[in-house]
């Protein structure tokens, strides 16, 4: 039904740019079709970002570990399917837990000792991150693991069918619970972050650490939650895209560029500018790849983002202080 509905709603519009585009040498549903995989590269982005965003945008911690917790998350839900027969999206709790519990270790063992010192702090969380993948190697070696997706999530919503009923516009059901994981987990940060009185230690901790201390704030304590919950959501990112790409030691690498363009572009202190970032991000290697190519088009975005750090350094979105 909802295939018909689509189909009466976009079908005179289609057939109108199908002649335009026959006129012009030009495939608009091709292009419409990049467009939607694009908001799974959106959805995919956020879900990355959202845990960098805040152990760097709140905390100022350049956590390059970032993306090894991003693979245990999937190991996580490797783990917990393969022995424990778990359905996918409820290895996502266990995924959030354990990452937790390994990013509240690393902050009382290490990112504690290092708070205002970002070049010992980057050294710290790059060898963090070399020996993360020496131990997941060690445990699970450098096989390639796979985590299943669950049945109820495969295959695609036709939003257009040409005549004889072929889908000619589609996404995947799987890219649009990402889209919505990332959207629901955003939407409870924020949350968190600026309607509770730990979001509001928070952000008394970031302004002025001695000022929250003198005012009866557990700084250490903000400091572990806040960083644990990054490394957590960082575990739920991974454990989503598990089911997209082989788990292996190295694969939080691949997204651990991509998260940094997100988090600098869209700004470092507010959480809409992580959302921003991943959007035109997202989009514009979706769009750019299908008018040129893929390797260019990620050539051409990081370009993008280096002007945009030239020129606007604190990125699209800032807080406004007071001189």
């Amino acid at each position: 039904m909802l295939n018909f509905v689509s189909s009466a709603i976009f079908w005179p519009t289609y057939i109108l740019a199908q002649e335009e585009a026959a006129a012009e040498g030009f495939n608009w549903p091709s292009l419409l079709n990049q467009a939607l995989n694009g908001i799974g590269i959106v959805g995919i982005l956020l879900l990355t970002a959202l845990g960098l965003g805040i152990t760097f945008g709140v905390m100022r911690i350049i956590n390059l570990a970032h993306g090894e917790f991003i693979m245990l998350g999937a190991y996580f839900a490797f783990v917990m399917q393969e022995f424990f027969n778990l359905d996918l999206l409820l290895t996502i709790p266990f995924a959030f837990l354990g990452t937790a519990i390994i990013g509240a270790f690393t902050e009382i063992t290490i990112i504690r000792r290092l708070y205002g010192r970002p070049l010992e702090t980057l050294l710290a969380t790059w060898g963090l991150s070399i020996v993360l993948q020496g131990v997941v190697k060690l445990i699970f070696t450098a096989q390639l693991k796979y985590v299943k997706a669950p049945p109820y999530l495969s295959g695609n919503l036709s939003l257009l069918n040409d005549a004889s009923g072929t889908p000619v516009i589609a996404i995947s059901y799987y890219r649009m619970f990402i889209i919505a994981m990332a959207l629901a987990l955003l939407g409870l940060t924020m949350f968190l972050f600026y309607g509770t009185s730990w979001g509001r230690n928070i952000r008394a901790v970031t302004q002025n650490r001695d000022m929250a201390k003198c005012l009866g704030v557990n700084t250490q304590f903000v400091d572990l939650v806040t960083f644990s919950y990054g490394c957590g959501l960082a575990g739920v990112a991974g454990a989503v895209i598990s089911a997209l790409k082989s788990v292996a030691p190295p694969m939080g690498q691949d997204y651990l560029v991509d998260a940094w363009m997100v988090v600098v572009t869209g700004g470092v202190d507010k959480l809409v500018g992580v959302l921003a970032g991943s959007f035109l991000i997202g989009e514009a290697n979706a769009v750019i790849a299908f008018m040129l190519n893929d390797p260019l088009a990620r050539v051409i975005v990081l370009a993008a983002v280096i002007v945009l750090i030239r020129y606007r350094p604190e990125g699209l979105f800032t807080v406004q202080k007071r001189a």
